[in-house]
C-alpha cells in the first residue's frame, strides 16, 4: 500500500497547522530542504543550561528541568539531524548524562521526583528513585548506553568501560528481552553504537527477541508504530522479515485519521486541559516520523 498523493497533503496541511514547532521544522527539513540549523536552534530551546533536555520535548510530562528520559529524546532529534558529535548540544547533553549517572545499580532514573510538580502522564509519576529490574533496565539506559560510546569522546574512559560492562550483564541476565516494546526500541535504537563484542551480543538478542515476537507483533506493539522498531529498509527487523513489516506498514497507513494526522491511542485520564495540548503534540510528532518512515520505503505518492 502506497500513502495517495491526497493524504500525503493532508498530512502536510496537518503537521503544518497542529504540530509544535520542532517536528513543524523536521518536516520541513526532511521534505522541503528547510536549514538544518533552523531545527537546531528550536531543539535548543529544550535544553537547559545543565545540558539536559527538558520543558516537555516528551510531551507525556511538562516538566521544565531536565531528566535522563527527556534527554534521550532530545539525542534522537540530534540522530535525524546527523549533528557533528563535537558540537555544544552533544557534549552538554553527554555531560548531563554523566552527573546523573546512578553508579550503585548502573542506571539513570528515567526522571526525578520533580515531575510530579508539574502536568503528567500517571505512569511517569514518580514514588522514589531505585534501580529497575533487569527486564526494565534497557528504557532508557540501553539507549543513552549507545548514545554515550557514539559520542565517546566526551566520556571518561573509566566510566564507559563501567556502563559497558553494565550492559553486558543486562545483555547476557536473559535469552529474550524481556520487558515491554520500549525495551526492545531501546536496543533497536542503538545496537549499531556499541563496541563489537557488545553490539554483536545485542544484534544476536534482538533476534531471537524478534522471531519470539513476531507471531503477535501487532500485540506486543499496542501503541507503539511500527516506525519505531523499523523506521527505514536498513533497520534489522525489516531486513529479517521484509513481509511482515510490509504488513504492519499497509495497516499502519490505515490509521491516518481523516484530518490527515496520526494521532495518539492512549490518555493520561489526568490533567484534561494539559493533555488536550499533549495530545496535539503527539499527534504533530507521530506523523511527521510516519511521513519520515514511509518516505523512507518509497511509499508516498510521486509528485509530492
Amino acid at each position: 500500500m502506497i500513502l495517495s498523493k491526497e493524504n500525503f497533503f493532508l498530512a502536510t496541511k496537518f503537521v503544518r497547522n497542529h504540530a509544535r514547532d520542532l517536528d513543524r521544522l523536521m518536516f520541513s527539513y526532511k521534505f522541503e530542504n528547510a536549514p538544518k540549523n533552523e531545527v537546531l536552534q528550536v531543539l535548543a530551546k529544550y535544553q537547559n543550561s545543565d545540558g539536559g533536555f527538558g520543558h516537555g520535548i516528551e510531551p507525556d510530562f511538562r516538566l521544565q528541568a531536565s531528566s535522563p528520559m527527556a534527554t534521550s529524546v532530545g539525542l534522537q532529534y540530534c540522530e535525524e539531524l546527523d549533528i557533528d558529535s563535537e558540537h555544544t548540544m552533544i557534549s552538554s547533553a553527554v555531560e548531563y548524562l554523566i552527573s546523573t549517572y546512578q553508579s550503585n545499580g548502573g542506571y539513570w532514573p528515567f526522571t526525578f521526583q520533580n515531575v510530579n510538580e508539574e502536568p503528567h502522564a500517571p505512569w511517569w509519576h514518580v514514588k522514589e528513585i531505585i534501580a529497575p529490574s533487569e527486564a526494565k533496565w534497557p528504557n532508557p539506559n540501553a539507549e543513552i548506553v549507545g548514545y554515550l560510546n557514539k559520542y565517546a569522546m566526551h566520556v571518561p574512559e573509566e566510566l564507559l568501560n563501567a556502563i559497558n560492562t553494565r550492559a553486558l550483564a543486562n545483555l547476557e541476565s536473559s535469552k529474550y528481552i524481556e520487558g515491554l516494546v520500549y525495551d526492545i526500541i531501546c536496543w533497536n535504537r542503538i545496537f549499531s553504537y556499541l563496541p563489537v563484542p557488545l553490539k554483536l551480543k545485542a544484534k544476536n538478542k534482538l533476534e531471537r527477541t524478534f522471531r519470539k515476537v513476531l507471531p503477535t507483533m501487532q500485540e506486543t506493539l499496542r501503541e507503539v508504530r511500527i516506525f519505531s522498531l523499523a523506521p527505514n529498509p536498513d533497520s534489522l527487523l525489516y531486513q529479517l522479515f521484509p513481509y511482515e513489516v510490509n504488513t504492519l506498514i499497509d495497516s499502519e497507513i490505515e490509521r491516518q485519521s481523516s484530518d490527515g494526522g496520526w494521532w495518539p491511542s492512549w490518555k493520561w485520564n489526568q490533567y484534561e486541559e494539559v493533555w488536550n495540548v499533549a495530545k496535539v503534540e503527539w499527534a504533530g510528532k507521530i506523523t511527521t516520523e510516519c511521513l519520515t518512515a514511509l518516505d523512507s520505503y518509497n511509499l508516498i505518492t510521486p509528485g509530492k
